[in-house]
């Protein structure tokens, strides 16, 4: 029987919390200007894309797979803590192979120094599935390159 699992990836960054907390939350949309060699596009298709509810999609490129597309809910956004939750609802090839699917990004930082952690909780289809370490790498890399995008502006 399969369970719920959890992975996790922290990333030291050079610009504030709030400021990388900002950008991610209220300019999520604006990735693929940031990585445009990760996401293809990221369109909000319900709500104003950064609230409870909202709903976006995102197509992007993870490990071999360059069409790789999930649609995914904010289901939960704690500004006080630096923290927003999104629950996987469709996507290709993500739901082939994992029951659910759910990410946090949770921003810390003291003023000297900040980190970005990415939790992943998932549930694999079946025993054969990989844990989705292609998912953290890739969110690694996001968040190191909008830290230095954060950086030069």
């Amino acid at each position: 029987m399969a369970q719920i699992q959890k992975l996790d990836v922290q990333t030291a960054i050079q610009s504030s919390a709030d400021k990388f907390y900002g950008k991610f939350k209220n300019n999520m949309t604006e990735l693929s200007k940031v990585y445009p060699e990760i996401y293809k596009n990221i369109v909000v298709l319900e709500g104003d894309g950064k609230s409870v509810g909202s709903v976006i999609l995102w197509k992007y490129v993870c490990g071999s797979n360059s069409n790789s597309v999930t649609k995914e809910k904010i289901v939960a956004v704690d500004d006080k803590n630096r923290s927003i939750t999104f629950e996987v609802m469709e996507g290709d090839p993500m739901l082939n192979s994992f029951k659910s699917f759910a990410l946090r990004i949770h921003v810390t930082g003291n003023g000297e120094r900040s980190f970005v952690k990415w939790s992943l909780e998932f549930e694999k289809a079946n025993e054969d599935v990989p844990h989705p370490n292609m998912y953290l790498d890739l969110l690694a890399k996001v968040t190191k390159k909008l830290d230095a995008y954060l950086l030069k502006a």
